[in-house]
């Protein structure tokens, strides 16, 4: 994590690395899939949780049955070609060293670089069945989020299993996708590997931070675009629990945060955060580091007047993928600058 400085303010933090929060979809994104939509309509070059998961497979490898959070029964049998629906499941993708089975990515899919050259399917939440189905892809990877549902049924209806998995919060989240992923695509033991691996570095912040005492008080702001509505995430979202595994208190469940909840001036106010944690996203939205203390009640946040405002980019922050434990130091580190995180 580099720091900036930011005159008359103090310090910009914003993270080494680059879904969002469950997640919101702005107008630039939606002015990105109507051009989807010219383009699939051209034919050339178009390119909330119910039951719990259950895989089943032969001994691992393919085929593999899997029964999705949406009660659909999905057979795969075929890795070889993979459309990923929002970002995450496109960085375990590649992750677990498929990546150059992956066909087709929604617009949410910045990372890892070789991503952001691959077809786009829309966004999570305004998915196209054309250029889905124009990938010709033999198996499509997403979650509850993945909408609209008429669309997904679509893309079955051509023979193409689409696995839509729950959704996954918290610290455990990370292991468990990737855990999930794996098996539908025939590889448990690789999945096994890279989820162990991913958990090991979640272990070392929370085992690092457990014993800290001064734990500073902190908030998640996100703004998806510029007009959209300015949100504070709480529990019941990607960050339940990440802020305290790195070391600090989340003031949004105090300040009546279930969810998603719209900022307001009292609630942010109230929690008096010493850190403000935002994204590439928001800052860019309100024109800046300036504009985003514009947003009422941030700029008169003890955050705001030391200059602790920590940026990320929006799916590293939000994505619960493969480097959360990345994250989790990073944010540790700023929280306990003298902290040892083996």
């Amino acid at each position: 994590m580099k720091r900036l400085a930011i005159p008359e303010t103090g310090n910009l933090a914003r993270g080494a690395s680059a879904r969002s929060p469950r997640r919101w979809v702005g107008p630039i994104a939606v002015l990105l899939v109507s051009a989807l939509i010219a383009t699939a309509c051209g034919g050339d070059d178009a390119a909330t949780t119910t039951a719990a998961p259950t895989t089943t497979g032969t001994g691992g490898g393919l085929p593999v049955v899997y029964t999705g959070a949406d009660g659909v029964e999905s057979t795969i049998t075929d890795a070889g070609r993979i459309v990923t629906l929002s970002g995450e499941f496109t960085e375990i993708v590649f992750a677990l060293g498929l990546g150059g089975n992956v066909v087709g990515v929604d617009l949410s899919s910045v990372y890892p670089e070789e991503a952001a050259d691959l077809p786009k399917v829309g966004v999570e939440r305004l998915l196209l069945a054309e250029p889905i189905i124009a990938q010709n892809p033999t198996v499509v990877l997403g979650d509850v989020d993945a909408t609209p549902v008429e669309v997904i049924d679509q893309v079955r209806q051509t023979g193409i299993p689409v696995v839509i998995f729950p959704r996954y919060e918290g610290v455990d989240a990370p292991a468990t996708k990737i855990r999930e992923v794996a098996r539908v695509l025939g590889i448990p033991e690789t999945g096994e590997e890279l989820a162990a691996s991913v958990q090991e570095e979640i272990d070392a912040v929370v085992a690092a931070t457990a014993a800290v005492e001064e734990r500073p008080p902190a908030a998640v702001v996100y703004l998806a675009n510029r007009g959209s509505t300015i949100l504070m995430l709480g529990d019941n979202t990607v960050m339940e629990g990440l802020l305290e595994a790195a070391g600090a208190i989340d003031v949004a469940p105090a300040a009546g945060a279930d969810g998603m909840m719209p900022l307001t001036p009292e609630a942010l106010a109230g929690g008096a955060p010493d850190y403000i944690i935002t994204t590439d996203r928001g800052i860019d939205a309100t024109g800046g580091l300036e504009g985003f203390l514009e947003i009422p009640g941030v700029g008169e946040t003890p955050a705001a007047a030391a200059g602790n405002i920590l940026v990320f980019e929006d799916l590293y922050l939000l994505g619960l993928g493969p480097r959360t434990g990345q994250l989790l130091r990073d944010l540790a580190t700023a929280f306990h600058p003298d902290l040892t995180i083996p």
